[in-house]
């Protein structure tokens, strides 16, 4: 049977030497909502003897669960709960894209524990955290034994499940500039709570007497990522933003997505109702930018 190992350092340098062990597979832990019932499921599996012994490094004691503010920048530990970013203030108030996306994930219980690190490293092209932080311009700070590195979130996801964080980096903190503009997410599910996108969007504009000056949209669980629709940003940049104008440039999001049939959806029903998703973010959005 496979052999499991749990560990819980106190400092990056404890950290960084039981990742770097030879011959073990590492796995970093934050609220395990994703981890452990894969790790449940892989224990049902067979053969165990090829398998390596697993590592289970625990990230909760070194620090990363605080919401900072310098200057124009906000910083989101990587161990944040998806619960204390609801309930914070700087997120409350100064990004509500991203409280729109954590009050329709999951269920209190989900909340209580999930991280929004952790919501990001699983990869899943459905993470509803995700589009809004990508509409924010979001970056990624990366650390291992080596030094620490920063990825925008534009570039992090090279597929379902993958990220470009290499074996012994850990995601330490996302940081955001919220902007003067609006945002908002929308998210299509098959139910209205405690369920998993079908289609999700966020965007993120800048109005001058309602001329659109400069706007990001993403969409999620409609290709292998989360992408940026830079056809549809294109197509409205310059215009004065109105539903007209906004759902005939919401259309050209499908040049952006390549969904798949899975058990939530068809590819056939996403491609048709990802411009009404973007639409509908694309428009709250400006509403809250007039107020």
């Amino acid at each position: 049977m496979r052999e499991y190992e749990y560990h819980a350092p106190q400092s990056f340098e404890s950290l960084f030497r039981l990742a770097s062990a030879d011959g073990v597979e590492v796995r970093f832990l934050a609220g395990g909502t994703d981890l452990m019932p894969r790790i449940s499921a892989e224990r049902n599996q067979i053969p165990y003897d090829k398998k390596p012994r697993m590592r289970i490094v625990y990230l909760g004691a070194l620090g990363l669960d605080n919401v900072t503010e310098e200057g124009e920048r906000i910083t989101i530990g990587a161990c944040c709960t998806l619960s204390s970013l609801l309930e914070n203030e700087v997120v409350k108030t100064k990004l509500p894209v991203l409280r729109d996306a954590l009050a329709e994930m999951a269920g209190v219980s989900i909340r209580n524990t999930a991280t929004i690190g952790g919501n990001i490293m699983n990869a899943s092209p459905a993470a509803d955290s995700v589009p809004p932080l990508l509409a924010l311009d979001a970056e990624c700070t990366l650390r291992s034994a080596s030094g620490e590195r920063r990825v925008f979130l534009s570039e992090y996801f090279t597929g379902p499940g993958k990220t470009v964080a290499k074996p012994d980096e850990v995601l330490v903190s996302i940081a955001v500039k919220p902007g003067r503009g609006g945002s908002s997410f929308k998210k299509l599910g098959r139910r209205k709570a405690e369920t998993l996108s079908m289609v999700n969007a966020a965007a993120y504009l800048e109005l001058r007497d309602g001329i659109c000056e400069s706007i990001r949209v993403a969409v999620g669980s409609a290709a292998p990522t989360v992408v940026r629709c830079i056809d549809v940003e294109q197509a409205l940049v310059g215009k004065k933003i109105n539903e007209e104008v906004v759902r005939e440039a919401s259309l050209l999001v499908t040049k952006a997505i390549s969904p798949i049939d899975d058990i939530r959806s068809s590819a056939w029903y996403r491609v048709r109702v990802a411009p009404t998703v973007v639409a509908r973010a694309v428009l709250t959005a400006a509403e809250r930018k007039r107020g």
